[in-house]
């Protein structure tokens, strides 16, 4: 059968999107085969992840989303800034703000402009998601470790998932090694995310990441909204900032009233295409 698909981008975050309203039935039971097989880097399409979105009700569109191993997931802020543009320009929804539900999960976007949409990180909360936290000079949020007989000093925000943010002066150290080594510590839990921000001024900063399973492009933005909250309580920058990802740039907001982090980044078309699903055996 032949499934119409769109493929988009998100600071370098590629995903693959069908709008299920057109998708045959067929297809739309077999998602995590189809997941699979389209976005396999060199017998499909190729992509990080595979979104489905399904029809809108009262400003709530509901996104499933798939990995490379077809298993399904909330759908990442990447993703989620392609799929809200796609609802947009598409017309299946009218509103500038609604809600993305995936998983169960909300999440609340807004449509900036034609390329731009601005994504509700959420709150932060302490390294182990016990305290939320909010900008105070009273308090101090970072901590020291030994590793290898250097101290090194380190931030840990949660955003749902756990971060390790660390500020250097430039990016000429061996990144991976660096980073694994640190993310080694009995002080991590498993999977912590290591960050390295170089801070260029209170309003800017560069930012490279790494995770267990390599640098990840779906998780940088939780990365990057980390990364603003632990520059913010060290003193080093103002609540609104500019990222620089190696893959795009993104802008930051910390709101004082609610204490949610949002986050404007760019949505870009790449291409259109026909996939042929005959979906009779697996990859």
């Amino acid at each position: 059968m032949e499934i119409d698909f769109l493929k988009m981008q998100g600071c370098g975050d590629d995903i693959v999107l069908l709008d299920g309203r057109k998708i045959p039935t067929q297809a739309g039971t077999r998602l995590p085969q189809l997941a699979r097989r389209i976005l396999h880097r060199h017998a499909g399409v190729g992509g990080n992840a595979l979104l489905v979105l399904e029809k809108a009700l009262e400003n709530v569109l509901p996104v499933r989303s798939f990995d490379p191993d077809g298993d399904e997931g909330a759908v990442s802020c990447n993703a989620a800034r392609c799929a809200a543009r796609y609802a947009s320009d598409s017309g299946a929804v009218s509103a500038g703000e609604f809600q993305l539900d995936s998983s169960g999960a909300r999440l609340c976007v807004q449509i900036i402009d034609s390329a731009n949409v601005r994504v509700d990180m959420g709150m932060p909360f302490s390294g182990e998601k016990t305290a939320e936290i909010r900008e105070s000079l009273r308090d101090s949020f970072t901590r020291t470790l030994l590793v290898e007989g250097r101290s090194v000093t380190y931030t840990p925000i949660s955003l749902g998932h756990p971060y390790a943010m660390m500020f250097v002066p430039d990016f000429s150290f061996p990144l991976r090694k660096t980073a694994r080594t640190i993310a080694s510590q009995p002080d991590f839990p498993d999977g912590t995310g290591i960050g390295f921000a170089q801070v260029s001024s209170r309003e800017e900063m560069r930012l490279r990441m790494w995770e267990a399973d390599g640098e990840s492009p779906g998780d940088v933005c939780a990365c990057a909204a980390a990364a603003l909250v632990a520059a913010v309580v060290n003193g080093f920058a103002e609540r609104e900032l500019f990222v620089h990802l190696d893959a795009g740039e993104i802008f930051l907001q910390w709101e004082e009233g609610d204490n949610h982090i949002w986050l404007t980044g760019p949505a870009g078309y790449v291409f259109t295409g026909t996939y042929d699903f005959a979906g009779r055996k697996k990859v």
